[in-house]
């Protein structure tokens, strides 16, 4: 009786060794230590649910989990990678992020952390992925307005969430001086219940907030946007990563690789919705 249960005991042991191993194979490739051998990924500010660092001060979010998913297979001669945060204009590449205690110095390859491509020059100064999440900016109505078939009434009152879409709306200004008065609020659950109550006739809102929303199915949006916010990821023109990250993102998404499509549940997990992810990665064979 004492050898079964001694045999019972090592192989419990055995399984949780092999559950604790298999669970952390691809989270050991992050190292806190930076050697000649880690890939550096530069990020400006944490920005959730892109890149942020959790109660623990580990990074968690969406980039985290697709650099962890698809280094393997993006790592070249690297050992293991690490986040390092940057100045907002650093250049990839060319500018210092870290040295070390022998005065060796090092530069990153790569800017995540929800890195937008129609910012400023960055599409030029840069090179890019697919883009991989968008958020547009619409102005949202009940399903039954009529605003949906007429023009925009003189006395019609508009609500905005957010500083993305009260900026989006600012510079479409012609749009904004349809609506005698343009009210801010703090978050879609105050704008709407404003919309249900016929305090505001409309919603100018971030995709991001809207499908969030719980109760969004029963309103509608405008024809058009006001603005398209593309994420993707940077790389230095001098040492560009984006076809191995093009392809190892495919990969995560087709359904006839490895696990299936796992970048659609790392989507509705960080966004809360899978449009978000517009991601489409065509070679010259699939064309």
């Amino acid at each position: 009786m004492k050898n079964i249960k001694k045999f019972i005991s090592a192989a419990v042991c055995a399984v949780l060794i092999g559950c604790i191993f298999a669970g952390c194979s691809k989270a050991e490739n992050y190292t806190a230590e930076i050697t000649e051998e880690t890939l550096l990924i530069a990020y400006t500010q944490e920005n959730k649910p892109f890149l942020y660092k959790d109660e623990n001060g580990k990074f968690a979010g969406f980039d985290a989990e697709i650099i962890e998913n698809i280094f393997d297979s993006v790592k070249g001669e690297y050992k293991n990678y690490s986040f390092i945060q940057v100045d907002k204009d650093y250049k990839l590449n060319e500018d210092v992020c870290y040295t070390d205690e022998n005065k060796t110095e090092y530069k990153a390859k790569i800017m995540c952390g929800g890195t937008q491509k129609n910012i400023g020059t960055a599409n030029e100064d840069v090179n890019w992925s697919v883009n991989i999440i968008e958020n547009n900016i619409i102005t949202v109505v009940p399903a039954e307005s009529e605003l949906l078939h007429a023009d925009i009434p003189a006395e019609a009152k508009a609500g905005v969430i957010s500083k993305t879409a009260m900026q989006a709306l600012n510079k479409n200004s012609a749009f904004k001086s349809n609506f005698q008065t343009v009210t801010e609020y703090a978050s879609a659950a105050e704008a709407f219940a404003a919309l249900d109550s016929g305090e505001i006739d409309a919603v100018i809102t971030e995709d991001f907030d809207f499908y969030c929303f719980d109760g969004h199915e029963k309103y509608t949006a405008l024809p058009g946007m006001l603005d398209k916010i593309e994420y993707a990821y940077q790389f230095a023109k001098n040492d560009d990563y984006s076809w191995s990250f093009n392809e190892a993102i495919r990969e995560m998404q087709s359904a006839d690789y490895g696990d299936g499509d796992t970048l659609t549940p790392l989507v509705e997990k960080h966004f809360g919705y899978k449009e978000a992810c517009v991601f489409e990665y065509l070679t010259d064979g699939d064309k």
